[in-house]
């Protein structure tokens, strides 16, 4: 047992020291999905930076042809490099834009990593949450039987009819169902984490946030920031299509080497030189461009509404967590109620003037305020999350 406790304790300071880490908590298969997926947007992003840089080609061709009776056999070998070294910006462009693209994706990823990370999160705090429910149904299901007691003892003595009895048997039934769907979804909410983390859930105490400023939320947002790059990227790309029809300048280099069997012919020479080009006619040029241009318009307004729809959620989190705030405070009030109710029932009780039922009922009464009123706090916890996860570095 001290064995055990001690992993746990290691297991916890291990995940509370890597806690800018948020990685840590997912299981070792889904960290190596994410460490793949960050490497090949590294990957591409390589390529895209470095995709102006033409190939070096080499070639090697045999001829066997025949005239007038004699055959004729060449052989030629060839390197060739044809090397835009200035394209009116569209190097300069290609490079930003593969930056932009290179942001994009890794905020993409980061995104993805942190709605991992908010599930096992949400799964911890969902069995929590439950727990809490669980506990609370129980004190509902136990004066549901004080309730059936004591109809039984009013309807043997004449008091009341059966269907008084009817209806409390009812209510015990329809708390122990409810209870039974609880305790489903805890477990579905248990296999959940079990499938994003390796560790043993009781192990993990689930982060505690705090309410934040909404410009703060805002400037971490990482969907801004990813509607950011993607706007400019619609911005580069622009100005690449642009660049496609003005003039580049290429430098262009190589080396033959030829050599005809039957004449006995060898020869190899070297070439080089700059050109200039460009497109002279293209009859969809005004149109590519302007498709191109009102794509990073479009992008400009989409980073516009994305703000005003991350404001709108902020604001809307905000609410929630405002009316439940007002849950928590109604529930202390009632558990302060039930405190001097209690008080006197049991003073009462003494007198005997009270059954221990009176007692009983008000004591589990209380024991649900007290309960409902972490469960609004975990509540609380559940908006935030959905805040914190969208925000780069919170969770």
């Amino acid at each position: 047992m001290r064995l055990k406790q001690l992993a746990s304790v290691l297991i916890l300071s291990t995940l509370l020291l890597n806690a800018a880490d948020n990685s840590a908590l997912l299981s070792t298969l889904k960290q190596d999905k994410l460490d793949i997926d960050k490497k090949k947007n590294e990957l591409e992003s390589d390529n895209l930076k470095y995709d102006w840089i033409e190939q070096i080609k080499g070639s090697y061709s045999y001829t066997n042809s025949g005239v007038s009776g004699e055959t004729k056999e060449t052989n030629l070998f060839s390197v060739t490099l044809d090397q835009p070294i200035f394209k009116s910006g569209g190097i300069y462009y290609g490079i930003q834009y593969s930056g932009a693209n290179r942001e994009f994706l890794r905020l993409t990823t980061k995104l993805n990593e942190q709605t991992l990370v908010k599930s096992a999160i949400l799964a911890l705090l969902n069995i929590k949450k439950l727990d809490f429910q669980i506990q609370r149904q129980n004190a509902l299901i136990e004066n549901a039987k004080i309730d059936i007691m004591r109809k039984k003892e009013q309807y043997e003595s004449g008091l009341i009819d059966s269907s008084f009895l009817d209806t409390a048997i009812l209510n015990k039934n329809g708390y122990g169902k409810a209870l039974i769907d609880m305790q489903s979804s805890r477990y579905s909410a248990l296999m959940n984490f079990k499938s994003i983390s390796d560790f043993e859930y009781s192990s993990i105490i689930p982060p505690s946030f705090t309410m934040l400023e909404k410009s703060d939320y805002l400037d971490k947002s990482l969907i801004i920031k990813q509607q950011d790059m993607n706007s400019k990227k619609a911005e580069h790309l622009k100005e690449m299509t642009i660049a496609n029809y003005l003039p580049t300048v290429s430098l262009f280099a190589g080396y033959y080497d030829s050599s005809i069997k039957q004449g006995g012919i060898d020869e190899n020479y070297n070439t080089f030189g700059v050109k200039i080009s460009m497109p002279l006619i293209d009859v969809n040029r005004g149109r590519t461009i302007e498709v191109k241009q009102l794509e990073y318009m479009k992008s400009k307004l989409e980073l516009a509404d994305t703000k005003i729809q991350e404001s709108n959620i902020y604001q809307d989190y905000v609410k929630k967590i405002e009316f439940l705030n007002k849950k928590i405070d109604l529930a202390v009030n009632d558990a302060n109620l039930y405190d001097s109710l209690l008080f006197s029932t049991k003073e009462l009780f003494k007198a005997g003037e009270k059954t221990i039922y009176d007692v009983n009922t008000l004591e589990y009464s209380q024991k649900t305020m007290i309960l409902d009123k972490k469960i609004y706090e975990v509540d609380v916890q559940l908006a935030l999350l959905e805040l914190y996860a969208k925000m780069s570095g919170e969770i």
